[in-house]
């Protein structure tokens, strides 16, 4: 009986093993963490240092300022140069990651912080390209459609900018400030489209080093049983649990009647950028 515990244990190894090697194989042990100096946006952090444990990686604090034209406060033929206001902004921004830091080192987290000088989406996307992050973890909330027809947010601009995968979390729901965060025990794939299954790498990652289960959610109108084999096949061979969920009605009021059935769960979803790159949304 011990040996054969002993053996199952083993095999247990083995899957988180080849998937934290699956995960950093997609640089998913480099985050890129942007914040903004508020505690929403600190929000993020519990998640994103997750990926570090799990991958045995590390993540990076990057705050962006915001750009001031050479000319603004200028008097009349006078060139005003704002070394001294950007020079004070990255002093604050430097001493406040160094802060974050501070607070994260005694978890054992590996981390580090960097500045840029620039409109912020552009500035993440950059650094995100240069530094080949597998992942932007960011908290923010979605704006409603005419808000982003008058000013787009942060994430409007990210989404149709990045190719990375964005883990995003609301900073405003209530789960998130009155109880301590937790692993995923289930990972919800809803599974529309062929470029839904762009996120299945990463998930089969997530899910071998979280020791997750997967929860594929497809429409009970579509039935096609070879794939769903195919699916069974591309888990079961890497020693991930998985299982196929129907969804009748709203598919989108579905997945999100699934996630409220299952407290903590992540949803993975994954879509197809305008210019035709895929990517994933977490």
């Amino acid at each position: 009986m011990a040996q054969l515990t002993d053996s199952i244990q083993q095999t247990h190894e083995d899957v988180r093993r080849d998937s934290i090697n699956r995960g950093n194989s997609l640089n998913l042990n480099r985050v890129l963490v942007p914040l903004n100096g508020s505690q929403h946006s600190e929000q993020i952090l519990p998640f994103a240092t997750m990926f570090a444990e799990w991958f045995s990686g590390e993540i990076t604090l990057f705050h962006s300022l915001p750009p001031t034209h050479p000319t603004r406060g200028a008097r009349p033929r006078q060139v005003h140069y704002p070394d001294a206001p950007h020079d004070r902004g990255t002093i604050l921004a430097s001493a406040y990651l160094e802060e974050v830091v501070s607070r994260l080192g005694p978890d054992g987290i590996s981390c580090r912080w960097g500045i840029a000088t620039g409109d912020a989406a552009t500035m993440i996307t950059s650094r995100a390209t240069t530094s080949s992050f597998g992942m932007i973890a960011i908290a923010t909330a979605a704006r409603s459609r005419f808000q982003r027809l008058i000013k787009p947010g942060l994430l409007d601009a990210l989404w149709k900018t990045t190719a990375a995968p964005l883990l995003i979390i609301n900073p405003h729901h209530t789960d998130l400030i009155s109880h301590a965060q937790k692993a995923p025990k289930t990972l919800i794939i809803p599974r529309r489209h062929r470029s839904s299954d762009s996120v299945l790498p990463i998930a089969s990652a997530m899910a071998g080093a979280s020791r997750s289960k997967i929860k594929i959610v497809e429409k009970k109108s579509k039935n096609n049983r070879k794939n769903e084999l195919e699916i069974f096949n591309y888990f079961s061979n890497m020693g991930i649990d998985a299982e196929i969920v129907r969804a009748d009605g709203n598919f989108t009021r579905q997945i999100h009647k699934l996630q409220a059935d299952d407290p903590g769960s992540w949803i993975l979803v994954g879509s197809k950028m305008r210019s035709g790159i895929r990517r994933s949304i977490l």
